[in-house]
Parts: C-alpha cells; structure tokens; sequence
C-alpha cells in the first residue's frame, strides 16, 4: 500500500510539472482537489451510510475535448451497532485510485462541462473499537458485522463541472456513479466531489 501510494504521488507530480511544459495551443492540464462525499458500506450486505473525505486529480488533454486523468480519493464513516447491541459505533474507510479517459463536451470561457471513466481500485477496512468487549463482538459477528480488509476493483463514471473563477481557476461541482466490488458483489453508490480546480495551457 505505500508502495502504491508513492506511485500515486509522484505521478501527479510529474503531471504538474508537465502542465508548465505545455505549449500554449489547444493542450491543456488541470489540478482538482477538495471535498468528497459518497454513500457506501464495504459490508455490503448492511445498509450504507454517509462517508466523507478527500479527492485529488490531475488530467491532461491533447487538444480541447479529448484527455486523460488519474485520480486518488478517502472517505471514512461510521456504522452504528445493530439494535440490541451495546457496542460502540464501527469505524470504516475507502482509499480508492482509478485513472481513465476524460472527454470534455462543453468548453466555453466560464464554463466547461466533460466526463469521465476511471477503472482501479479501492482499499475497503472496517475496524471493531478496541473497547467492544467479547460477548458485544460475538453479538456483531453473528449480525454480520465483522473486522473487513479487502481491495477490489472501483470504477467512476462522473461529470465535473467547472465555473470559471480566473481564467486559471475555478469551481468543480462532480457528480458521478461509484463502482465497488467488495466480497463479489457489485455495489452502486452515488458520490459528489467539489472544490477548487486549477488549469494550465491551452489557449
């Protein structure tokens, strides 16, 4: 996982330093970063709940409408214990690192609409709180809520919106469809990403 996560960092590196590098024609690079909101559960066979965390990307096109991007993103949220239970609240968390094609179809000077599809994978963890005693852990157990460490297969399918601020940054507003495949089965889960967007290159 550190391995894959040093990767992750100097691929973005050496997308913003190629940003700078672009000559000043229709290629064109981007930063996003900010807020990410999804409602997910890696236990897959309990009812999701609200996670919250943080994304980052980076994409390059080659010309006004046709690109590619990699993005890495973490959201974490609780699971209560089921009723009857006296446990404290499960803590989990998704890292997930997907890169994939981006076709822009809206460009214009304050607006620019695309999208996308990323194909990678996601880190799914549910932990048990070091204070759950054994009888409450059995209890847990048997309704299926268990200690889970898994990676899988994600997918994104999304739609970033931007509004132009400068002509340098703007607003990103993305919705878009998360994928999972935790314990082989196939979870749709609705995900929003927003926060500020800088651009380099193109004209």
């Amino acid at each position: 996982m550190l391995k894959l996560n040093r990767h992750i960092i100097i691929g973005l590196c050496l997308m913003f330093v190629a940003a700078h590098c672009l000559p000043a024609q229709n290629a064109s690079a981007e930063l996003f970063g900010g807020y990410s909101y999804t409602k997910a559960n890696p236990l897959v066979l309990l009812p999701k709940q609200n996670m919250h965390g943080w994304v980052g990307s980076a994409a390059a096109y080659a010309n006004r409408w046709i690109g590619a991007g990699l993005e890495v993103a973490g959201q974490f949220g609780t699971l209560p214990p089921p009723p009857g239970v006296t446990a404290p609240n499960l803590t989990f968390k998704e890292y997930s690192y997907m890169a994939g094609p981006q076709f822009r179809f809206i460009k214009t000077d304050r607006v620019q609409v695309a999208g996308k599809l990323l194909l990678g994978g996601v880190f799914g963890q549910v932990n048990l709180d070091a204070q759950t005693n054994a009888a409450a852990a059995a209890q847990l157990s048997a309704a299926g809520y268990t200690g889970f460490n898994q990676t899988k297969f994600a997918m994104l399918v999304a739609v970033p919106v931007d509004v132009g601020v400068t002509k340098l940054i703007g607003i990103r507003v993305e919705p878009g469809l998360y994928l999972t495949d935790f314990s082989k089965t196939k979870q749709s889960n609705f995900r929003l990403s927003v926060g500020p967007v800088f651009r380099f290159g193109g004209k």
